[in-house]
């Protein structure tokens, strides 16, 4: 849906290293997720993944791995997607205030969270797109893994059977 609604020629998977506001999550490993996010996208002629942040120094601060982004694909407007979940902490980012400058984020609108755009980021380096309302979120699908529920058509088949054969998702975190 980015893609289509902010006319996209490519979006690109970067799985984190580290991400330094959650540090690291003790039952996947980053190559684990590295590993889940292509069997999500396998066969999306508009999707690709960059490992190289799995080799950065940890913490993955997103202004170095767009830097390191900028040295090896060229492209005249960048979006950074998130979801509107992240949108009010992303003044705690590391350096927000130079990645904006560098790259526009591009916000899903997800169910229950607030659309409005903090103050001190500029409205015009900021374009929404609709996602799909489903009310699925990681964290969810995190929490029926955890406790045994079925994840059926939540996920790629791919993925849940990896996530299955590897147990993952099942210690706290």
């Amino acid at each position: 849906m980015a893609a289509e609604e902010l006319n996209l020629d490519i979006v690109l998977f970067v799985p984190a290293r580290v991400n330094p506001l959650k540090g690291f999550l003790k039952d996947v490993t980053p190559f684990q997720r590295c590993a889940m996010t292509k069997d999500a996208i396998f066969g999306n002629d508009l999707f690709e993944i960059w490992e190289k942040e799995l080799t950065m120094p940890a913490p993955s601060y997103t202004i170095h791995t767009v830097e390191k982004l900028f040295t090896e694909f060229s492209a005249d407007e960048w979006y950074f997607l998130i979801g509107s979940d992240n949108l009010p902490f992303f003044s705690k980012w590391h350096k927000w205030a130079e990645l904006i400058h560098k790259v526009k984020l591009g916000v899903c609108l997800r169910p229950n969270y607030d659309m409005n755009v903090p103050e001190i980021i500029p409205n015009d380096r900021v374009a929404f797109f609709d996602g799909p309302n489903w009310g699925i979120s990681s964290s969810m699908i995190r929490k029926r893994i955890k406790e045994n529920k079925s994840c059926r058509y939540l996920l790629n088949e791919n993925v849940r059977e990896f996530i299955k054969k590897n147990n993952l998702y099942k210690s706290e975190n």
